[in-house]
């Protein structure tokens, strides 16, 4: 089960992306910076949405947590192509399980570390 939850959350991260450019001058690329730092912290945010909505369902078989797994799987794919915000996403996102649901936290971040 837990190498299904890997190959999903991994496999979503295939399903799309966003592109992230920056202006040319000096003021534009500080323009640039902030608008990256709020967007990290978007996506802070919305790992840590994910992750509550994904810990407040209960799983009655491997089947439906795969479901959820999924669910928040493609939440995370708009953030695939910009690394910084994908880790920011994965580390509110896993911080928040770990937080509500260690045995399943533990479980993500062990193929987490195996990348």
């Amino acid at each position: 089960m837990t190498k299904i939850i890997y190959t999903l959350i991994t496999g979503t991260a295939l399903l799309g992306g966003a592109v992230l450019t920056s202006g040319c001058s000096t003021k534009g690329n500080q323009v640039a910076a902030e608008e990256t730092a709020d967007q990290i912290e978007q996506a802070r945010i919305a790992g840590r949405e994910a992750a509550r909505t994904f810990v407040s369902k209960d799983w009655r078989d491997s089947l439906e947590l795969q479901s959820h797994l999924i669910e928040a799987g493609i939440k995370r794919t708009s953030y695939d192509s910009l690394p910084q915000q994908k880790a920011a996403y994965d580390s509110a996102f896993i911080s928040t399980v770990r937080t509500v649901r260690p045995e399943v936290a533990a479980q993500l971040e062990k193929f987490r570390n195996q990348q």
